[in-house]
């Protein structure tokens, strides 16, 4: 965890930035003048852009990533928050499994003794990503498609030498033809599968 955490001097507009940007056109850039677009135009309201570069949901030229992108679905909007603060905020949740579920008050402490500010900005610190936390949905967690291991890095098959085709074996009445075979092997993990094909078209070939 980055120990220099951002911090909003105010979490007043904090929930209304959110909830305009999750209704917003996903932009090139998420600059001071897209956050004037969207009706916040205050110093403080500022720090937002910070605060989404530290939970990786901007670069570091404040360019969208994917976590903005799932951001902005709303069937997805307080999940992704949640994932984006546990990693974000990865030692606090370390030392508190339940981080989110504790208050400003609590979480100041942590905040003073992790990054050594004084009780004014560790108050900020607190009270932002309390803010943050009380926005996201914790009780779920984002459902990721299980891919086959195949399905990202296809092995090829390894056919022993005896059943190995040489290329140019002429078949039939010797009448000059060569022929190629191509098989589309089933997709399974059982090897005697794979055997038995073999077997049945050596039987077929000699």
């Amino acid at each position: 965890m980055d120990i220099n955490v951002p911090y909003m001097p105010s979490v007043k507009n904090l929930h209304k930035i959110l909830d305009a940007a999750q209704h917003a056109s996903v932009p090139e850039a998420f600059s001071y003048e897209f956050l004037r677009d969207l009706g916040f135009s205050s110093s403080n309201d500022r720090s937002i852009i910070k605060l989404l570069k530290y939970l990786g949901m901007l670069d570091s030229s404040g360019r969208p990533q994917n976590s903005y992108k799932d951001f902005v679905d709303h069937t997805k909007t307080k999940l992704v928050l949640a994932e984006r603060l546990k990693a974000a905020y990865d030692d606090l949740y370390t030392s508190h499994k339940k981080a989110h579920e504790k208050s400003a008050d609590e979480l100041k402490g942590w905040f003073k003794s992790k990054t050594g500010k004084g009780d004014s900005v560790a108050w900020k610190m607190a009270t932002t990503f309390k803010s943050l936390a009380d926005y996201a949905d914790f009780t779920k967690e984002i459902i990721k498609p299980i891919k086959h291991p195949e399905a990202e890095a296809k092995k090829p098959l390894e056919i022993p030498e005896s059943q190995i085709i040489p290329q140019g074996k002429r078949l039939g009445d010797q009448l000059g033809l060569v022929y190629r075979l191509e098989i589309h092997l089933p997709d399974t993990q059982n090897i005697e599968t794979y055997r038995a094909i073999f077997k049945a078209l050596r039987e077929e070939l000699t």
